[in-house]
């Protein structure tokens, strides 16, 4: 391990309520380190467990709140109900912040035993996307604090293989609608609103005759594969393909991807200190899955696919941007603490090609035995219903109190 410890710095006392909304008895909020909030929520009849929970990416230039997200307020409040603490924070900072998510979560442990009447029996990390991955690096550092952990929509496959893929989305869009976008994967000159990424790159499909060819290209390369529902019916009868669910959530999924890279590289490339976070300079763009209305179309998606590899801008990583990814964070795969991991089949934003990642490093570390997946037929991105989350994490406390794994 590169590291034998974290500090876990005293907070801040904000405030203190008693609460008797819902199943809280109190409610403590703080702040720790620079700027970063904190919120630790006691049940009412507390089982003498505790969920320390980090929340998902947030777009670098919001501001740093306790805000919901990802609807875990209605899951908190779920939990809470059967009894379990629970503690989060807001990190110190937003984007790619996951050194800072890792120290901030570790910090509630001591927040927690200081407000509590004893130390938790059984302590559980939980975290989506971004904070899913936070809380696999938590287990795997410090697996004698944690008893379980619960992986919702997670980066589990690693920061350099997401960045890979919203990298290799935007150079395939630039290499096929060339000019639409301003900046490049590895430089931004101002990072555009959702809305404008969404005009541009609707208007790009629109313009080109083959526009909407060339998005399937992109969705049937194997190494971008835009989620989509599989469902070419259209929407309303006589209407094209372009009002069925497949190719709006096709599209969703690639505006998406273009839209985080557009408001993420500059956030990552302050971290890498301006060196370039991206390569392809030797990859070679395949096909992969076709992702296609009609059989009919896959030989002109294979032929744009193949003519991607000459007309792609190449990009080469530095040494210390790959040592910084790699570090914040690729997963050991040394688990000794059940993780449950949870996705969407179709997720457009974390890509579920996580989870195989995951699951080859995890074996490969010999901790298979660890590891539960758990795949969700569903598109979107952390959208799960709170039953499903609670049942999720009740299937990890039951491994965790009984010793035995569940069926996957």
């Amino acid at each position: 391990m590169r590291y034998t410890s974290l500090p876990l710095l005293a907070g801040t006392l904000l405030a203190a309520i008693s609460c008797t909304d819902g199943p809280w008895a109190r409610v403590v909020e703080g702040e720790t380190g620079p700027g970063s909030l904190y919120a630790l929520y006691i049940p009412t009849n507390w089982n003498g467990d505790a969920i320390y929970y980090a929340h998902g990416i947030r777009p670098p230039a919001d501001d740093i709140t306790l805000d919901d997200q990802d609807n875990f307020f209605e899951v908190r409040d779920a939990l809470g109900a059967l009894g379990y603490a629970f503690a989060y924070s807001s990190f110190s900072e937003n984007g790619l912040a996951v050194k800072d998510g890792v120290q901030r979560t570790h910090q509630l442990r001591g927040l927690v035993n200081s407000e509590l009447e004893s130390q938790p029996r059984r302590s559980y990390l939980a975290g989506y996307s971004l904070g899913a991955l936070v809380a696999v690096e938590l287990a795997e550092r410090f697996p004698g604090q944690y008893d379980g952990v619960l992986a919702m929509c997670g980066m589990v496959g690693g920061t350099p293989l997401e960045l890979q893929y919203v990298g290799d989305v935007r150079a395939l869009f630039d290499a096929y609608f060339p000019n639409v976008l301003p900046g490049s994967p590895i430089s931004i000159p101002t990072p555009m609103t959702l809305a404008q990424v969404q005009a541009a790159v609707i208007g790009a499909i629109g313009a080109d005759p083959l526009g909407a060819v060339k998005m399937f290209a992109i969705a049937s390369t194997a190494q971008t594969p835009l989620a989509f529902v599989p469902n070419w019916t259209p929407r309303v009868p006589g209407t094209g393909i372009e009002t069925s669910l497949a190719f709006e959530t096709m599209a969703q999924s690639l505006i998406a991807a273009l839209y985080y890279q557009n408001i993420g590289t500059p956030d990552v490339l302050g971290r890498t200190h301006g060196h370039s976070p991206y390569d392809n300079r030797t990859t070679s763009y395949t096909m992969g899955t076709p992702a296609v209305p009609s059989p009919t179309l896959i030989p002109f998606v294979q032929a744009l696919i193949a003519g991607s590899n000459q007309s792609v801008t190449r990009y080469d990583i530095t040494p210390d941007a790959q040592n910084y990814l790699e570090k914040n964070y690729v997963p050991t795969g040394n688990l000794s603490i059940p993780v449950v991991s949870v996705h969407n089949l179709w997720d457009y934003l974390v890509p579920s090609f996580h989870e195989p990642a995951f699951a080859g490093i995890v074996s490969s570390a010999g901790s298979s035995s660890m590891l539960l997946q758990r795949t969700v037929q569903n598109y979107g991105h952390c959208n799960f219903p709170t039953p499903l989350v609670v049942s999720s994490f009740q299937t990890l406390a039951n491994w965790v109190t009984t010793g035995v794994k569940p069926a996957s």
